[in-house]
């Protein structure tokens, strides 16, 4: 058992994480581990856009890529560097039950002792790649995750890379709609946080609409971290389809400027 203070190894797993960050357009690495009730942990990193409001912050892609497999039971969330202002405000807004901040660095308990155990598997590997019908069923299995007070629409994704690995999202709702990310998101921010290889696929599940597809955030992301991907959509009784992620964003962009890193 390790006590609350004794938390240097976390401190060497996320700033490790960091380096997986994908920041082109600021050049500042960011990443957030969160330490689970039985010593799992598991880290998320930033995501950056073209589109800067698009971005994906490293607490939301550690929440939900833990949330996506039913994981909530945080007890300690730790940064790569010292704590921001708006991830301060965001720990307040998504985590429950409260945490403080007992260091530059790090929120907890006061007087808790933490165990701090091995990394949370969030991805899987096949041992050959599937059919759209193996990929769909799985989408389907992560929609069942899906946390979804405010909207009542479930939605499951999986991703899936060049290494044959598959890692799964949900969307995960909170009052601050701001602050929600959809399916495609959760498994691609998943799949980054974990290091994964390149993502050739995404298969999405909406079963309780025949008519939805990825949103314009969720186009403009997979634009920019996998272009060259293929996306499977599953509208309830219709019959699956298929779509290049480059046909789904029309006159897609990306950035060319080299990144101006913050002061």
């Amino acid at each position: 058992m390790k006590n609350s203070w004794d938390i240097d190894p976390l401190r060497h797993y996320v700033q490790e994480a960091a380096l997986r960050s994908f920041t082109p357009y600021s050049g500042l690495p960011r990443a957030a581990l969160v330490l689970m009730s039985d010593g799992a942990w598991a880290c998320g990193v930033r995501i950056e856009n073209a589109s800067y409001s698009l971005v994906i912050p490293a607490l939301s892609s550690a929440l939900v890529s833990t949330a996506s497999i039913g994981r909530k039971d945080i007890v300690a969330i730790l940064f790569s560097g010292p704590v921001k202002q708006e991830e301060k405000i965001a720990i307040l807004q998504t985590v429950t039950p409260s945490l403080d901040q007992l260091d530059k660095d790090f929120f907890g308990t006061p007087g808790c002792t933490y165990r701090i155990g091995n990394q949370l598997t969030v991805g899987k590997q096949f041992s050959k790649p599937i059919d759209p019908n193996t990929g769909i069923r799985l989408a389907r299995h992560a929609a069942e995750y899906a946390d979804i007070p405010e909207s009542n629409f479930p939605v499951g994704a999986i991703a899936v890379t060049d290494e044959l690995q598959y890692f799964q999202g949900a969307n995960i709702e909170y009052p601050d709609w701001t602050r929600i990310l959809c399916a495609e998101r959760a498994a691609i921010a998943t799949a980054m946080s974990a290091g994964a290889s390149t993502i050739r696929s995404i298969y999405v599940s909406c079963p309780k609409s025949t008519a939805a597809s990825p949103c314009g955030a969720c186009r403009q992301v997979l634009y920019e971290v996998a272009p060259e991907s293929d996306v499977w959509f599953d509208r309830g009784n219709q019959a699956p389809k298929c779509f290049r992620t480059k046909d789904l964003l029309p006159e897609a962009f990306r950035l060319t400027n080299p990144h101006r890193a913050s002061p």
